[in-house]
């Protein structure tokens, strides 16, 4: 109480009065230290979820890590209704008119098909046929000139990588600055764009496959097991040499991450990862996880979500679970918990390092979820479900 004795100098001659004053001291002191201990018992009880991370209205932005928990308790709901409604996303998606939302002003979508990496969003008509090709940004849509087969976004949306034919028998790999639209760099290869397959891209660099040759057509009372060539993978950065990736023995398929890859092989269901050396040669695989039906890995690169339906083959190893986060360092699964009555689920993106977006269905209902990769807790999105006449948003990354 001395504190309150300096705060009021005035009153130091009369005791009786700085005895009154001491005296409603303590009890104003004591109650603002109970007004205290009520409130961070409400934010421990109301607010937990938001040490799990929660974005900018405008932009995605790194959420703080939170607590890990293993997915034992709560148990996963049984319906959408047990869940929490959230805030509304802030990854781009195409609303109920039809129109792309990225940024403050709605944007005319072109094309049948849309990718999306960060904020940048690539529409197209189709993959395998030359066609033209959009790239939409915060207020700007631009047409790339030329007719594009194969386009897609590096990781960080910063390039546009997509195949043209140059000849009869020749073609290119091309790499196009997505914010103006302007060729900066191209590779050229042998044989039409039908020969050569890009695998996906990483932050900058493109990952391809060229020199394949197609399988024959099946022979009357052949019932033996077609097969296509698969040559090297070969990483290519614009502006520098290309780089031949040494896949570790037994594996043939790879996927592209931010950081490192994911292998595996036909026919399997299961998947490992491997970083990257800078001679281009891979590490010991590592990290099991089931390979994805669909998967996004987060803008650090540390987590990869994957996702497969309860249908999907291979799934009933790893229980009842929709969605599994795996941290690439330390191999840690969280079980992300969508609810039972979910039949169908798809990634559709990181909303920061910690949450991700999951697109799911139930038999008479479907909502965007968010899921909190450190915990495996999710909560529905606001303006996400499906309304009575079947219309809902939906986001450009998804089939």
């Amino acid at each position: 109480m001395h504190i309150d004795e300096e705060q009021q100098p005035v009153v130091l001659e009369e005791q009786p009065t700085t005895v009154r004053h001491s005296r409603a001291g303590i009890l104003f002191s004591a109650c603002i230290v109970l007004a205290l201990i009520a409130s961070v018992a409400w934010l421990a009880v109301h607010t937990t979820r938001l040490a799990e991370g929660r974005t900018g209205a405008n932009d995605p932005t790194p959420a703080p890590p939170a607590p890990t928990v293993r997915n034992n308790a709560p148990a996963i709901p049984a319906t959408y209704a047990d869940l929490p409604v959230g805030p509304a996303t802030t990854l781009p998606f195409v609303d109920r008119a039809g129109r792309l939302q990225l940024g403050a002003k709605p944007q005319k979508v072109f094309g049948s098909r849309m990718s999306v990496a960060g904020w940048t969003v690539l529409m197209y008509e189709r993959a395998d046929k030359p066609g033209p090709v959009w790239i939409a940004r915060r207020g700007r849509t631009i047409q790339v000139p030329g007719l594009w087969i194969q386009p897609v976004l590096s990781k960080d949306g910063n390039r546009l990588f997509a195949l043209q034919q140059t000849g009869d028998e020749t073609s290119a790999l091309v790499a196009v600055d997505a914010a103006t639209g302007k060729e900066t760099d191209r590779l050229d290869l042998e044989g039409t764009p039908a020969a050569t397959a890009i695998l996906g891209t990483d932050r900058t660099r493109a990952y391809f496959r060229t020199g394949i040759v197609q399988a024959p057509p099946a022979v009357p009372g052949n019932y033996g097991e077609l097969t296509v060539s698969r040559p090297p993978v070969t990483a290519w950065d614009p502006g520098h040499a290309t780089q031949r990736i040494s896949l570790p023995l037994g594996y043939q398929q790879l996927i592209p991450l931010r950081r490192g890859v994911l292998l595996h092989n036909p026919s399997e269901w299961e998947a490992r990862f491997a970083a990257i050396e800078a001679d281009g040669s891979l590490t010991q695989p590592g990290v099991h996880a089931p390979l994805p039906g669909s998967f996004a890995d987060s803008p650090d690169g540390s987590i990869v979500v994957i996702a497969r339906n309860p249908s999907d083959p291979g799934m009933i190893s790893y229980g009842a679970e929709r969605g599994i986060a795996v941290d690439m360092s330390t191999s840690e699964h969280i079980d992300l918990r969508v609810p039972d009555s979910v039949e169908k689920v798809y990634v559709a993106g990181f909303e920061s390092d910690r949450s991700v977006v999951l697109y799911t269905a139930a038999p008479t209902d479907s909502w965007y979820l968010r899921c909190w990769v450190d915990t495996g807790s999710c909560d529905r999105i606001t303006g996400s479900q499906r309304d009575p006449d079947g219309h809902q948003i939906r986001y450009p990354s998804l089939p």
